[in-house]
């Protein structure tokens, strides 16, 4: 557990994009950030950055454990600042990771983005609400 809070808290909390191969095996892949893409240490990176100009996490929280041989399973909250209007938002993710000698091996995410682009105002507000009445986003 103290190895993804200190990746959450340098990589996205501090900033230090260039700081997440430290907690990555080489061979590593992240899987469930964007659909049918896995993603190894240099597409992170760039995941990361990318989001990192919209949003100044200010804190991830681990609301939620379970630890069992090399696999954890985490439920985190996070809150951040929009950069373009200083907005503090919040938000929820998964993740599933395989640690083996302090270092990732596999990580899968699930990431409320849907949540997270209504409130950084890049799809209508109740954008899920209008999916599911059939409505298009356009």
């Amino acid at each position: 557990m103290e190895l993804i809070q200190a990746f959450y808290d340098r990589v996205w909390v501090a900033g230090a994009v260039e700081e997440a191969e430290a907690f990555f095996d080489a061979s590593a892949e992240a899987s469930g950030l964007m659909p049918d893409l896995e993603i190894g240490g240099e597409e992170f990176h760039e995941f990361v950055a990318a989001l990192l100009e919209q949003l100044k996490v200010t804190r991830v929280t681990l609301e939620k454990t379970v630890e069992e041989g090399e696999w954890i399973s985490v439920m985190a909250t996070f809150d951040a600042t929009v950069l373009m209007t200083g907005q503090t938002i919040s938000g929820s993710g998964m993740l599933v990771a395989r640690i083996v000698d302090g270092r990732i091996v596999e990580a899968f995410n699930c990431l409320d983005f849907l949540g997270l682009f209504e409130k950084l105002g890049l799809v209508p507000e109740n954008a899920l609400a209008l999916c599911m009445t059939g409505q298009r986003l356009s």
